[in-house]
């Protein structure tokens, strides 16, 4: 059994149907290649919908309309992961509208309300489950049997690995965790994945920084933190002409992770380097490959340089961002949605202490 693992999808701006007439000769070469593998995952951030409302205290919200489901076919996805985000920027509506547009499109999904998906061909056995971190500050998790998305629970990842492992079947983790925009990953979520390692061999399918991070081997498994950006424009909202935030080179550089897999064991993987240039989704670029070396080169030693330097990255990413704001970005904020997003931020800290820090310290 032949897999494909993508990064970061939103079917918006120049990457939609609406948006861009020419979208399918955009990915018209990765569409070809991507015909060459029995199953396509990816990670799926735009909640489905046309007339659906924002919910919930963001900065931004986003979404594609249910025609934007035909590129998932084109692209040869069988199925998306929904533990993100973002998947419920819209409430219960667009999720449900986006289940639905799945649903009609033949297009299976994991991540959400308990969901895993387990494929079996006769050849390969592979269980895909996902989770979403809260210090993603997601909207939409889980809890008391209403419909949402997988929290991130080291005990509840920990059970799942261990009931596909000794059921046969190979482990492929979906996980969306992590600082965006930063190309080396926390020490907590390198500890968490390593962790996950110990318990049987396993594949960690990370996203959400949008950008590339490292990839390494631990004990028999595959840890690749971030593919980053499989496509994702400039996100705009309601209060500025201008993005809230600007696709960067270091947001153009994504990858594949393919994956080879006989029974319930991974025979081998590869990584397939992507570049979003201006006229189509480029296959195999050498500097984006040279890249992935230099990111999974500096795991080698997570010691207090490596935490020094990433620090330094992130102050300098957030130092950039308060600059390109000025006094009447800070008033137009002046509301009960920023409340509720500041309230938002420090509950989902207490729920990332106790859904994951609390299993690391």
């Amino acid at each position: 059994m032949k897999i494909a693992l993508l990064g970061d999808i939103a079917f918006f701006g120049k990457y939609s149907v609406e948006g861009n007439p020419s979208v399918r000769d955009y990915f018209r070469g990765v569409a070809a290649y991507l015909r060459g593998f029995d199953h396509v995952v990816g990670n799926l951030e735009t909640p489905f919908g046309d007339a659906i409302t924002p919910r919930g205290p963001k900065s931004a919200y986003i979404k594609a309309s249910s025609r934007n489901v035909e590129l998932l076919t084109y692209l040869n996805i069988d199925a998306v992961n929904l533990a993100n985000n973002h998947i419920f920027d819209y409430g219960l509506p667009g999720y449900a509208n986006t289940l639905d547009a799945l649903g009609a499109a033949g297009i299976d999904w994991f991540g959400v309300d308990g969901r895993q998906l387990r494929l079996d061909d006769g050849v390969g056995r592979v269980a895909l489950h996902g989770y979403c971190s809260f210090n993603t500050n997601p909207l939409g998790i889980s809890h008391g049997g209403k419909p949402g998305v997988n929290a991130l629970n080291v005990a509840t990842v920990e059970a799942m690995l261990r009931k596909n492992h000794e059921d046969g079947f190979l482990n492929v983790v979906s996980v969306h965790s992590g600082q965006e925009h930063v190309n080396f990953p926390s020490p907590d979520d390198i500890r968490m994945a390593r962790r996950f390692a110990g318990v049987c061999p396993y594949v960690y399918y990370g996203h959400h920084p949008h950008v590339l991070q490292g990839i390494e081997a631990v004990d028999g498994s595959v840890i690749a933190y971030s593919l980053g950006n499989f496509c994702f424009d400039d996100v705009y909202t309601d209060k500025s002409p201008e993005p809230l935030i600007r696709q960067s080179l270091n947001n153009r550089q994504g990858a594949i992770l393919e994956l080879d897999v006989q029974g319930g064991r991974l025979v081998s993987h590869h990584v397939t380097p992507l570049f979003a240039a201006a006229e189509r989704l480029e296959i195999g670029s050498d500097e984006v490959s040279s890249l992935i070396d230099e990111y999974s080169a500096a795991l080698v030693n997570v010691d207090a340089d490596y935490a020094a330097r990433r620090e330094a990255i992130l102050s300098a990413y957030v130092a950039g961002r308060k600059r390109s704001r000025d006094l009447d970005w800070y008033l137009k904020r002046l509301n009960l949605n920023s409340a509720g997003i500041l309230w938002r931020a420090r509950y989902n800290q207490r729920q990332y202490r106790k859904n994951v820090l609390n299993y690391l310290d």
